[in-house]
């Protein structure tokens, strides 16, 4: 057969249709090919005007076909297929537009399909809210829809276990006779006759009788005389297997009455709010928004992170001290299953922080070392979740600098933003879903790259901004100087950073 492209033309009978290859991420190749290769000339606008399909052997022309590829993720797109498309980037839903999908589509589609109809039974939006609070934290809404469809048919079962049916057919079901003189058998279907069968159905009974009866031959052994007399004053042997049947109690049974479904009473009204979801979909998934509520620990802060389901979260930072090893050296111990970028950001941020040590007041001599006979440990929480990229440098950088200054950082501050050696604080990607993140944990301000600010203004919306002070930051100075507003030892010491050049 062609390929699935010329297939394709042949169907819409166009030279210019759209062509959608879904999840283009997960194509990868076996024994019978390597489909990649295939869409290099397919997608190249330089090689598609002649694409050459095996099946038919006759080069086609693609140039004017527009395809749509969608993929979740890009790293395992092959790098140059990758390169002959254009990437847009398409963000997951806000907290509105669920809310607005949910209540216009997902609710009134489930309710329908479980029979509901016109009834009163609904799922009111503080519900739908808290699905999507503590039950559905994702880019998209199919948890959402599943979850909701969950609902009612937990609400159905409810209604039917209460109301019941007063009379089930098959408790009206009667013995039918086996099939003789008033009745026969059609397929799985019994007949019942009030009277003599017609003349038809009698005689094709007849013919099926005699049909089945033993016919004698020479290799049956002739009847004896009395076994012959017995056998014409009993019963045939067809009644003779009614009666068994009966005796064993396999006779068949049927009834006439047709199920009805159940029909709901006028006065039903079923409503699910934020009160009694828990009775249907039972305890949220996610119990808390943020890990500290009142206030951080010493050496401790909290970064935005994105996470491998297209949503944001906050991601806190834990640091300790403990003693060194017995030969005098230092070293960093780093958990929480950290990817190899985001290690490579704790040693960026301990390195600035022990060549400015003495800077900003944390050691007395330019060459003491901060961490002279101790060693670190860093966790980030959730170790079942990998954790990459580089955009906790600047958060990973305040939790060594709160636990080497005593200093507790605000519960309701947190960060993003990838932090060079030299103190620069470079952008960073998946703002949307971070804000997001923290406007749903009760963030109060956070700082993020001045780079970043275009993004912000121009893809973040306004509902969730709204309560977040935005505080756009160049170098490692501007975060310090806001995440450790009211310590005036670090805050007199910081001009001392000037020294170090951060502009290049």
């Amino acid at each position: 057969m062609p390929g699935k492209v010329i297939q394709s033309l042949k169907k819409v009978q166009t030279e210019n249709p759209l062509i959608l290859i879904d999840e283009i991420d997960k194509v990868g190749k076996g024994h019978n090919g390597d489909p990649s290769s295939a869409l290099l000339e397919m997608l190249d606008p330089e090689q598609n005007s002649s694409f050459l399909d095996h099946y038919i052997d006759i080069p086609i022309n693609l140039s004017r076909v527009l395809f749509v590829c969608t993929a979740n993720v890009l790293d395992t797109i092959p790098a140059p297929l990758l390169d002959r498309m254009e990437v847009l980037e398409v963000s997951g839903y806000v907290k509105d537009e669920k809310i607005n999908i949910a209540s216009k589509y997902l609710s009134p589609q489930a309710k329908e399909s479980c029979g509901f109809g016109d009834s009163d039974v609904s799922i009111d939006q503080s519900a739908i809210d808290t699905l999507i609070r503590y039950y559905c934290r994702e880019s998209g809404v199919r948890k959402l829809k599943q979850n909701i469809e969950k609902v009612y048919r937990k609400a159905a079962l409810k209604i039917v276990r209460e109301l019941g049916e007063k009379v089930l057919p098959e408790s009206s079901a009667e013995f039918v006779s086996p099939p003789n003189d008033t009745s026969t058998v059609k397929g799985d279907s019994v007949i019942k006759y009030d009277g003599d069968l017609p003349a038809s159905q009698s005689s094709n009974e007849s013919s099926s009788s005699s049909s089945s009866l033993p016919s004698s031959s020479s290799s049956t052994p002739p009847l004896s005389s009395s076994t012959s007399s017995s056998a014409s004053s009993s019963p045939t042997s067809t009644d003779s297997a009614s009666e068994k049947s009966k005796s064993t109690g396999s006779e068949r049974r049927t009834t006439t009455e047709v199920r009805k479904p159940l029909k709901l009473p006028k006065d039903l009204s079923i409503h699910i709010s934020q009160e009694n979801l828990i009775d249907y979909l039972g305890p949220p998934i996610y119990q808390k928004d943020r890990l500290y509520t009142t206030q951080c620990p010493i050496g401790v802060s909290q970064g935005l992170g994105y996470t491998g389901n297209g949503s944001g979260s906050l991601m806190p930072i834990e640091v300790k001290l403990m003693p060194g090893s017995s030969g005098g050296g230092s070293s960093i111990l780093l958990t929480g299953k950290l990817g190899e970028v985001i290690r490579e950001s704790a040693q960026i941020g301990l390195s600035f922080l022990k060549s400015n040590a003495r800077n900003l007041g944390l050691t007395s001599e330019d060459h003491q070392d901060l961490l002279e006979k101790k060693s670190l440990h860093l966790h980030m929480p959730e170790g079942s979740i990998g954790k990459e990229g580089p955009s906790a440098g600047t958060a990973i950088l305040v939790a060594y600098l709160s636990l080497f200054s005593n200093f507790r950082i605000r519960s309701d501050l947190a960060m993003t933003g990838e932090m060079t050696l030299a103190g620069q604080v470079l952008p960073v990607g998946g703002l949307k879903e971070k804000i997001l993140a923290a406007h749903r944990a009760g963030i109060k301000k956070i700082l993020v790259p001045a780079a970043n600010k275009p993004d912000i203004e121009h893809n973040v919306p306004d509902s969730i901004k709204e309560g977040i002070e935005i505080v756009y930051v160049e170098d490692v100075r501007e975060v310090i100087k806001h995440a450790f507003h009211g310590h005036p030892k670090i805050l007199n010491n910081l001009d001392k950073l000037e020294m170090v050049d951060l502009s290049n």
